[in-house]
């Protein structure tokens, strides 16, 4: 008789717990592109990869990584995008000079939210 009723309690408690954290992650995952735009970094763009990467069960995120020389040394940049149907990686070439805004990571790594494609006169 107590099984009855705990089993169904805790099946549903488990699904409201799975489908909370689902929302949480999906929430993370639209705002991949909102990064703050406190630290800057110019350079010339040496390498330009690009990879389908999963973010959680079957959300997946495009991350274009970016190997940067500037003034002070080589720097990696990663700019993050969630992965849809009509999502398109930026059109970067190499030997470009770009600008780059975003925040710095523990990893020394640049993470970008908005990038400048400059010219040269």
């Amino acid at each position: 008789m107590v099984t009855a009723i705990v089993i169904p309690i805790l099946i549903i408690y488990f699904f409201w717990i799975t489908k909370k954290e689902k929302q949480k992650q999906l929430e993370k995952w639209r705002r991949l592109t909102e990064v703050p735009l406190e630290a800057r970094l110019e350079g010339e763009i040496l390498t330009v990869h690009t990879d389908k990467k999963r973010f959680y069960h079957e959300l997946y995120s495009l991350e274009t990584i970016l190997h940067i020389k500037s003034k002070k040394g080589k720097y990696t940049a990663i700019y993050k995008q969630p992965c849809q149907d009509n999502s398109i990686p930026p059109s970067l070439i190499v030997g470009q000079s770009v600008e780059l805004l975003g925040q710095w990571n523990e990893n020394n790594g640049f993470t970008i939210g908005k990038f400048i494609i400059k010219t040269r006169h």
